[in-house]
């Protein structure tokens, strides 16, 4: 795919993004953004999550749904979700619509990816129940499960980088037209970021979001339990939706000429935050844990 670019310039601008995607995991502070969601999101307003995790009996169904919706707007700001708010311009953006609607039919394609995985791991979980959950937060376990969901999932957003930068046009151009035409539409691209996101779920070490699957698999029911972690995948992705619908409304001329000047930049846009965020994954989930070259701020004594 031509994006208007001397191969050199997106050769600098894939290395620079995955240079920064090293610098933001080697000095990632988990424990400020973690801090921010237990702390500020979730105990301003439902309380304690470790110790809300076994009211179950007490609490019942009606508060796991304000669980799962606080739940997943606390993990917001979490690393991995990050990178979904830079792809925003590259689903705002198309040549055959309006702003608006580029962003009411991307978000519903990206929506409709979400709840689905949402709804088949929250399934998974009832129907193993509270004991499986408990294996699961096991310390070593649930990194171990972030680990591997990570790290695959970056090596995916490193790959589709490779190919938004158009580095492999040469072997993408020997594909059929329609399979071509299919994955490089705006619904597509909103269709697997929508898969990846449901993703994160799977693989998050969040621990409101650990208590929250405690909760809710006390429950017993995995039709429950699919319902909640359907809120709570909508809860993760609510203030991408509303600034991504304000955009859209806001400053519809603007990118209509934008598209219209710079009709590449959208997929570069894409394509840098896809590299920088598939290289945090990988190196924060993959090679700083194999390693031991991770936590740069904490061994330098800065936070």
């Amino acid at each position: 795919m031509n994006m208007g670019m001397h191969y050199r310039r997106r050769l600098l601008l894939a290395f620079i993004a995955v240079l920064a995607g090293i610098l933001i995991a080697g000095f990632w502070n988990y424990h400020l953004v973690d801090g921010f969601g237990r702390n500020i999101v979730t105990g301003s307003t439902i309380g304690d999550s470790e110790q809300l995790a076994q009211s179950f009996d007490s609490n019942g169904f009606g508060f796991g749904m304000l669980f799962a919706a606080i739940a997943g707007l606390a993990a917001t700001f979490t690393a991995c979700n990050c990178v979904v708010f830079a792809m925003i311009p590259g689903m705002t953006c198309s040549n055959r619509l309006s702003p608006v609607q580029a962003a009411l039919r991307a978000l519903l394609v990206f929506s409709t990816a979400v709840l689905l995985i949402s709804a088949i791991y929250g399934f998974v979980i009832g129907l193993r129940g509270a004991s499986f959950v408990e294996q699961l937060n096991v310390r070593e376990v649930r990194l171990l499960q972030a680990q591997i969901t990570f790290s695959v999932l970056g090596l995916a957003m490193l790959v589709w980088s490779v190919i938004a930068f158009g580095f492999v046009n040469r072997w993408i151009q020997k594909l059929p037209q329609k399979t071509i035409l299919f994955f490089s539409s705006p619904s597509t691209k909103a269709g697997i970021m929508g898969v990846f996101v449901g993703l994160f779920s799977v693989g998050r070490p969040f621990p409101v979001f650990r208590d929250f699957l405690t909760y809710a698999a006390a429950s017993g029911n995995p039709l429950y339990t699919a319902f909640v972690m359907c809120l709570q995948g909508l809860g993760q992705i609510a203030v991408m939706v509303v600034l991504m619908l304000s955009i859209a409304f806001l400053f519809k001329n603007k990118l209509i000429r934008w598209m219209e000047r710079h009709p590449h930049q959208p997929q570069l846009i894409s394509a840098v935050a896809l590299a920088a965020g598939g290289t945090y994954l990988i190196y924060y989930w993959g090679l700083a844990f194999m390693f031991d070259i991770g936590r740069w701020g904490f061994k330098l004594g800065w936070y």
